[in-house]
């Protein structure tokens, strides 16, 4: 096997990136604070096309040099917004009628192998802070909660890894079809 060369890749340009069918998906971080966190995200949602990231309370917004060291131009790509409260984010896509998720070890989550999408709708996951998770002001507001089952000794991933799990996930589901 011979790895491919970037030229090979069939890479968009960022113009062309924003006008390519998106992911019926915006992802939300509430209140995460490592920007290397968020400039990930912003790089897991460019690689399958997601709608739009919001950036929620403390967590940091480009241009930014750390966010940009792990975004790699993403940041630039994918389409993003800032709010002050969560909640006000929450309230907008409800508004605009997403089904908003938030990831979290709740009562009556729904684990992840288990979650059924409609491909005629349009979903939001929330992503919580580093420590604390969702703010349960926040989950109250939701849908429903998404969990990822684990089965080590820690009950917790990274808040950029969790996002890459879940993308991929609505991505198989939504675009690809299984």
């Amino acid at each position: 096997m011979r790895k491919l060369k970037i030229t090979e890749l069939n890479r968009v340009s960022k113009e062309e990136f924003k006008k390519i069918d998106k992911l019926p998906l915006v992802v939300v971080l509430d209140e995460v604070r490592s920007l290397y966190n968020v400039g990930s995200v912003f790089r897991s949602s460019d690689a399958f096309a997601v709608s739009a990231v919001y950036l929620c309370g403390i967590t940091a917004v480009p241009p930014n040099a750390e966010i940009h060291k792990t975004a790699l131009g993403a940041e630039e790509s994918v389409d993003w917004k800032y709010f002050k409260r969560t909640q006000d984010a929450v309230n907008e896509l409800k508004a605009m009628s997403y089904e908003v998720l938030a990831i979290e070890q709740v009562e009556h989550s729904t684990m992840l192998q288990n979650i059924s999408l409609d491909p005629q709708k349009k979903y939001a996951i929330i992503l919580g802070n580093e420590v604390k998770g969702v703010q349960q002001e926040v989950v109250d507001m939701c849908d429903g909660c998404i969990e990822i089952p684990q089965f080590g000794t820690k009950h917790s991933l990274n808040v950029s890894v969790t996002a890459g799990i879940l993308i991929w996930e609505f991505a198989r589901i939504l675009k690809i079809g299984s």
